[in-house]
């Protein structure tokens, strides 16, 4: 794989973050897409503008980060919106465009969601570790409360790790997590249990492979690629439980 210079330290900060966060974004939607659609007649589509998109240069990154801003106009965004199928199939090509078009034109839409889903992302492997925790990072807090207050539509947080798919509603995690600050980004973020009670799914067959960057010294530097991911050993009493929040529409 060619290695691409860039100018500044940042550039391999996002590269990590976005390849990454795209990867555990596909697995959630395909969750709900594959296993969801079946079990519950629920679906979901990408909300949030980022998703799906890899910034391929600093400057690219910044635009957009830019445009961004000018979409999410009642707070942060969060990455999914969950359906209803037969509403999902009434309007599955406006829906499909949700995360390229501002919060005023498809308020409508976004508050038919049963709820949103922010995805989180840890390099970890449950199997092979203790004691894991759901993460929400301190700043992303007011900016999804922001939103929810505005679009009276519920969060829970899909936490992708490297072999397990778990989830939580937002609420419990803000109310019962403990803030503290992160030892590898430095940052205040809520740390809630995972549990076998809150996985929906074993993930197997995940590939890794690595991307070269070169430092502002010149110095080389790998960082991993995730892609693929199959689910297996579903919990069924995890998808129940999820199926009975979302009957209440995602309203708080």
């Amino acid at each position: 794989m060619a290695a691409k210079r860039r100018g500044r330290p940042r550039g391999l900060d996002f590269y990590v973050k976005w390849s990454a966060g795209n990867w555990a974004e596909l697995v959630a939607l395909r969750f709900c897409r594959e296993v969801l659609s079946k079990r519950l007649e629920v679906t979901a589509f990408r909300y949030g503008y980022s998703s799906g998109r890899i910034a391929h240069s600093l400057e690219e990154f910044r635009e957009i980060e830019r445009e961004r801003e000018e979409l999410e106009m009642f707070g942060k965004r969060p990455n999914l919106l969950l359906y209803d199928q037969r509403f999902a199939e009434e309007h599955c090509r406006e829906l499909e465009e949700l995360m390229r078009r501002p919060d005023e034109e498809v308020a409508q839409l976004v508050g038919s969601a049963l709820a949103a889903a922010e995805v989180e992302m840890s390099l970890w492997s449950v199997k092979r570790a203790k004691k894991l925790s759901f993460t929400v990072k301190e700043e992303d807090v007011r900016p999804l409360q922001s939103w929810t207050d505005r679009f009276r539509v519920s969060i829970i947080v899909f936490q992708v790790f490297m072999d397990e798919l778990h989830f939580a509603p937002l609420d419990t995690i803000l109310r019962k997590g403990e803030l503290r600050k992160d030892r590898t980004t430095k940052k205040s973020t809520y740390w809630y249990p995972v549990t076998p009670e809150s996985r929906l799914a074993d993930i197997e067959g995940v590939e890794v492979g690595a991307r070269l960057e070169f430092d502002e010294k010149g110095r080389l530097l790998v960082f991993p690629v995730i892609s693929g991911g199959r689910f297996t050993s579903l919990n069924e009493g995890a998808i129940e439980r999820l199926g009975e929040m979302l009957k209440m529409g995602g309203k708080r």
